[in-house]
Parts: C-alpha cells; sequence; structure tokens
C-alpha cells in the first residue's frame, strides 16, 4: 500500500477517536469542578485506552503544527468521509438514526471548503496556544461546527458562550 493512502487510513481512524474523545460543551447542566475534574480524567483515560487499543495516538494541535498542507487537507477530507459513510448509513437504514455529532457536523459545516476548514484549526491553535494539546477535532467543533448549530447533540441545550 503506498503511504498516501497509509496515511489517509491513519487520519479517518485518528479522526474517529478524535470524536469519541472531545467533550463538546453540551451538559445538560452545569457541573461542580469536581465533576469538572472527573470528566478532564476519565477523558484523559479514554485517550490513553484508545491509543493502547488503536496503537496510535490523537491528533492534536501540537502534532497539526508540524504536518505539511497535504496531510492536513488529507485529515480533513478523512473527516468528510466518515460523516458521509454515517449519513449514508443512516439513510439507508432508518433505524440507525440518531441526533448524534454527524448530524451536527453536516449543519454546522455546510459549505465550508476544506483549505478553509484547515485555515480555521491553523488559526485556532495560533489564537490558542493553551489549546495545542486538544486534539483537532475540539478546533473543528469551537470555531466551525458549534457556532452554526441550533441545538446540542441528541437535542441538548448548547451551552451559551460568553
Amino acid at each position: 500500500m503506498n503511504r498516501l493512502k497509509m496515511v489517509g487510513i491513519y487520519l479517518v481512524v485518528a479522526l474517529f477517536v478524535g470524536f469519541t474523545v472531545c467533550s463538546f460543551e453540551v451538559p445538560a447542566e452545569e457541573k461542580s469542578p469536581e465533576q469538572k475534574a472527573q470528566q478532564k480524567a476519565d477523558r484523559k483515560d479514554m485517550e490513553k485506552g484508545l491509543q493502547e487499543t488503536l496503537g496510535m495516538p490523537v491528533l492534536t494541535g501540537d502534532v497539526w503544527q508540524k504536518m505539511t498542507p497535504d496531510s492536513k487537507v488529507a485529515f480533513i477530507w478523512g473527516f468528510g468521509h466518515v460523516v458521509t459513510i454515517e449519513q449514508h448509513l443512516m439513510h439507508k437504514f432508518p433505524e440507525l438514526k440518531r441526533d448524534s455529532f454527524v448530524p451536527k457536523v453536516v449543519e454546522g459545516m455546510a459549505g465550508i471548503p476544506m483549505n478553509d476548514v484547515v485555515a480555521r484549526v491553523d488559526k485556532y491553535y495560533s489564537d490558542n496556544p493553551d489549546q495545542i494539546k486538544e486534539p483537532v477535532t475540539k478546533a473543528i467543533w469551537v470555531t466551525m461546527i458549534r457556532p452554526n448549530i441550533k441545538t446540542g447533540i441528541a437535542g441538548r441545550p448548547l451551552k451559551k458562550i460568553p
């Protein structure tokens, strides 16, 4: 298998892992500091478990910044394929339909070209160096999806952004 295909496969799997690891700020209620600390610890444990299971890390900002422009586009392309496949399956098998992350991606990112997604992720990490260890999927959520959706995942209200 050539190198480009391997990078594409890696990026699609990393994207899926990133979806499952990120917290997307759509809580049904406000959390106490203890609950927030526990959520952060749980996320770190899940990320570690996924890394051990899949044998690869979640794509974070520090790695993103070292990637070539073509690799970044390949990741976003993989991101789009994961969403498209899931959307197709939900259409083909209505019993799979749910108010999940996929419809929110479709709603929030409609019409945004891949190169713009890459530029916005680059800008997010440039503007927020304290977020460099956070997954790229979180940067996509914060900068593109979250601002453009009406409700949160599973019908939960969106947390107000100051």
